[in-house]
């Protein structure tokens, strides 16, 4: 539920960043020249609005290139970790082997059965 409403903070607020930023620049005057001829007006305007549609795009694909490149390196580093771990349990293997043992037996003994078979009983 939180997730919702912090993404529908997000995508409002994004949404009047850009209203504001479109109203805000249609009073200026762009000056964009494509093959030497000046455009201004409306045309101006949707060339303006047009590369920050792109700059977006580009700053969205950016963070997913980004969360994809952290994730594939908290894998990594899982793994790495999961090996160390290993090293560490048969290095220290020998040490351990004793113990376990004796609390394996000593479960094996204490363990109450469940279901009976009339082999048991009798």
């Amino acid at each position: 539920m939180a997730k919702n409403i912090i993404l529908w903070l997000v995508f409002v607020a994004a949404s009047l960043m850009l209203l504001f930023y479109y109203f805000g620049a249609s009073g200026l005057d762009y000056a964009i020249t494509v093959n030497g001829e000046p455009i201004g007006g409306l045309q101006g305007m949707a060339f303006a609005t047009g590369g920050l549609l792109i700059a977006g795009l580009a700053v969205v694909g950016g963070l997913a290139l980004v969360a994809l490149v952290l994730a594939g390196t908290s894998m990594v580093l899982l793994g790495v970790m999961a090996f160390f771990f290993l090293v560490l349990l048969f290095v220290f293997s020998p040490v351990l082997a004793p113990v376990v043992g004796v609390a394996i037996v000593i479960a094996l003994l204490l363990r109450k059965r469940k279901n009976k078979s009339p082999q048991d009983v009798g």
